[in-house]
């Protein structure tokens, strides 16, 4: 039996015919009303605006719950169900939260004659998750919400989505979801590891890497966010714009943030493939560490930039004067490093009381010297200070609120989800269900469970019935 018959549509059809007629009805006198009275002002066009609202509201619920019921009653009435299944329990109703309002419908609690497990046809037929109260499409575009902004501001926003505009004028007397619903869907949530798809390798790679400090709830230190972003070249958007070519973002938590990064990136790039490689950053330790990191052909030259904000930023704390500052910079970069360095001494002998902090940003720079000349004759700027204000420090860190290490990493992956163009909203639709994080190639994550074609040949998925056999093809069709 197909899980939705010619006939089963026909009495569909007919049974929501029948509910919607007196919607209808009530619908177009409130419009006949509005419209023939010719004083017309705001709160009046409110009324009439949220009666078609309302209206249109209650009628999707009423084809939602029909068409549930219907095609309980129809796999009830089968002779499928009666030779596998007992009736344990008839009309067991349920409530789920959506994006228009509560819905109540009835099912039937099936018990299998031959391995004695129970199940409800109508939950397993359209993957409605156990024990929940809110539906998958809701939590999908809530979880999508928070990611962009925060679980407080994706409770706000989805109380007023599930709703309709009266939330506007009277915010207590509608559905309200908690921001806490939202952090334990998150926390329940097997997010997939997604493997960056492939694409065309150039000769030369550009890394950027950095850390950023946020808060903390369960140590007494803050957590060090290590931060990768990988691009091909600066292309000019605009006269005062540009943007990154092929941007790749990665960051975590990790001890060991190169072994974790090399793994992907080695999955976007073919390493045999690319002559240069330029490492930009603070001069850190762990970032200089990469250039024998991201050495994994003997084709690759790797060499390490630092980044011209912190030459500049340790210039500007040796020197508050503009013209010494310039000065400063015209040396380094025209002459031979003992005129910087004596230029800097200088400034010293003119600032004894500022002797540890001048001594402290030249030995910065003298260590770094070679790297910074480098930077300074590279085609390209290092933009990783602006990247790790946006893409880490204003999700994590624009708000005084702390994070968990037990989590961190699940809300980093999120994070680097959307600052990769992965679309949050459809994968917590095609992963909702896991019980375990799987790994989805990019490439493939086409999310064909939304087609209505994506059973396609494969005709037993055409049918409700949950067997071993549809669920090994099901797995393989989606």
């Amino acid at each position: 039996m197909n899980i939705i018959s010619q006939n089963l549509k026909n009495i569909i059809k007919n049974k929501i015919k029948i509910l919607i007629t007196p919607i209808y009805y009530n619908l177009v006198d409130s419009i006949v009303d509005n419209i023939g009275n010719n004083d017309f002002d705001f709160s009046k066009y409110f009324s009439f605006f949220t009666s078609i609202q309302s209206s249109a509201r209650e009628a999707m619920r009423i084809i939602i719950t029909s068409t549930f019921e219907e095609i309980d009653v129809e796999f009830k009435n089968s002779p499928f169900r009666k030779s596998r299944y007992y009736i344990n329990k008839s009309d067991v109703s349920r409530t789920l939260n959506t994006i228009i309002g509560p819905i109540t419908f009835k099912r039937t609690y099936y018990k299998s004659k031959f391995s004695k497990k129970s199940f409800f046809f109508l939950d397993s037929a359209f993957d409605l998750p156990k024990y929940d109260h809110y539906d998958p499409i809701l939590k999908a575009i809530a979880i999508r919400n928070a990611v962009e902004t925060s679980q407080a501001q994706a409770s706000r926003f989805i109380s007023s989505f599930a709703d309709d505009i009266k939330f506007f004028i009277d915010n207590n007397a509608i559905l309200n979801i908690p921001r806490q619903s939202i952090f334990n869907w998150i926390k329940s949530w097997h997010v997939p590891n997604i493997v960056p798809i492939s694409i065309d390798t150039p000769e030369t790679l550009y890394v950027m890497a950095d850390e950023k400090y946020i808060g903390a709830q369960d140590i007494d230190k803050d957590i060090m966010v290590k931060c990768f972003v990988t691009f091909e070249d600066v292309k000019h958007i605009s006269k005062h714009r540009n943007a990154l070519s092929n941007r790749f973002v990665f960051s975590t938590y990790s001890s060991k943030p190169w072994p974790q990064f090399m793994d992907l990136i080695a999955k976007r790039y073919d390493f045999s493939k690319i002559k240069n490689i330029c490492l930009l950053g603070d001069g850190g330790s762990w970032i200089k560490s990469g250039v024998n990191e991201l050495r994994l052909d003997t084709n690759n030259s790797v060499k390490f930039y630092l980044c011209e904000f912190h030459f500049k930023q340790a210039i500007h704390h040796i020197t508050s004067d503009d013209d010494e500052r310039q000065k400063l910079i015209d040396i380094f970069t025209n002459e031979p490093m003992q005129n910087f360095i004596d230029s800097v001494n200088e400034i010293l002998a003119n600032n004894p009381h500022r002797e540890q902090t001048i001594t402290k940003k030249l030995n910065y720079i003298i260590n770094n010297y070679t790297a910074i000349k480098s930077m300074l004759s590279l085609n390209i700027g290092s933009s990783m200070e602006s990247h790790i204000s946006h893409l880490i420090a204003s999700f994590f860190a624009s708000r005084p609120k702390g994070f968990s290490t037990k989590r961190i990493d699940k809300y980093l992956k999120l994070n680097d989800y959307k600052n990769n163009g992965i679309n949050i909203f459809n994968l917590y639709l095609k992963s909702y269900k896991n019980k375990k994080t799987m790994s989805f190639n990019e490439e493939y994550v086409d999310f064909s469970i939304f087609h209505t074609d994506n059973n396609h040949n494969i005709p037993v998925l055409n049918y409700g019935w949950v067997t071993p056999t549809y669920k090994e093809l099901n797995a393989i069709a989606h």
